[in-house]
């Protein structure tokens, strides 16, 4: 903006609050940008690989031209890129529509098998997957288009993890959309102090996802296998929502720092750890104790703090938290290069 100002001298006279709201309305509209660009990078190869259902693949692929279109919008993607994508979608999709969909040769069978599309599933010992496949196993349903799951405002007593399908979240004028891996209103069910961030609904086609209740999540968060990942979505999607004013990220964004740049903390009873000024922590459950200005502190969860002086931290057995650097939000916004642990990458978190 400043640059601009150089530019064209005659614009100094423009109350600086019209430039105040031009600069945030440009803000937002470069970080949606952003969070396209990164969306597309991570999900567009999805649609060339048998994970996916022919519906599924076609579903994706509207959705991103979409976005594709509204991209340009911005100015941000020029006409020959725009062009040239749309077109590659389009052949795709006659494709999809009229060709003999042919296995990969890369793939040695079609995954037909429901559970083993769940992103956690990796984490599970073999010798433990058939008893956690028959857990999960009623809980399996498919939705309807267009069908609402959460109600904005209301207490959520399931959550749903997306196998297959898109649900679109309401907020406001605007939509926020999820696909495989993201679990849907984990945040509320998790937290009984919060209700439902938005209104999430079936978008496109048919959905496909596991119901998930209390005692589940519950049962999900005690195994020492399957709880980083489900800690990891739960974080996601709490930050995001409750404190994305304190973050310089965007949706996606946050999910990578959890994955891949901050601490993870979880039953360390007694743990002493150290954070420097203006490193940050998240405080998913329990409490955590520290010293500040001669007064011994104690906090419990949910809590989200930047820390202003070094500073010594105490966990408890019931610790769950997350920590990193101001440095490292930073790295996630330069660098566009980062990568997903997900083999189908999220689209909300």
């Amino acid at each position: 903006m400043e640059n601009i100002r150089l530019l064209f001298p005659e614009l100094v006279s423009i109350d600086p609050q019209i430039w105040n709201e031009v600069y945030q309305e440009t803000s937002f509209y470069h970080q949606m940008a952003t969070y396209i660009l990164l969306d597309l990078k991570e999900s567009y190869p999805v649609c060339w690989r048998v994970e996916m259902t022919k519906r599924c693949a076609q579903m994706l692929l509207k959705y991103e031209s979409t976005a594709i279109k509204e991209l340009y919008q911005t100015g941000m993607l020029g006409e020959t890129e725009r062009s040239h994508i749309l077109e590659l979608i389009e052949k795709k999709l006659f494709n999809l529509e009229f060709s003999h969909v042919k296995m990969p040769k890369t793939e040695q069978k079609t995954i037909e098998n429901t559970f083993d599309l769940l992103f956690f599933v990796r984490s599970i010992p073999d010798s433990e997957k058939l008893t956690w496949e028959a857990i999960i196993k009623s809980k399996h349903e498919w939705f309807q288009p267009g069908e609402v799951l959460i109600e904005k405002g209301k207490i959520v007593s399931s959550a749903y993890l997306i196998v297959r399908g898109v649900v679109q979240c309401e907020i406001d004028t605007h939509y926020i959309m999820y696909r495989s891996s993201n679990i849907i209103g984990i945040d509320a069910l998790f937290s009984k102090n919060l209700t439902a961030y938005g209104t999430y609904s079936v978008s496109g086609g048919l959905m496909e996802a596991y119901r998930i209740d209390t005692t589940l999540l519950n049962q999900l968060l005690v195994d020492d296998n399957i709880a980083p990942s489900i800690y990891c979505e739960i974080a996601s999607h709490i930050l995001s929502n409750k404190y994305q004013q304190n973050l310089k990220l965007n949706r996606l964004q946050v999910t990578l720092l959890l994955q891949n740049r901050a601490k993870f903390y979880r039953k360390q009873n007694g743990l002493l750890i150290h954070v420097e000024e203006y490193d940050r922590l998240f405080l998913v459950a329990g409490s955590i104790s520290y010293c500040s200005k001669g007064e011994n502190l104690v906090y419990d969860s949910i809590l989200f703090k930047v820390f202003q002086t070094p500073t010594d931290i105490l966990l408890d057995r019931s610790t769950v938290a997350y920590t990193w650097k101001n440095e490292d939000e930073i790295y996630l916004v330069k660098n566009d290069t980062i990568n997903s642990r997900f083999s189908i990458q999220n689209f909300g978190s």
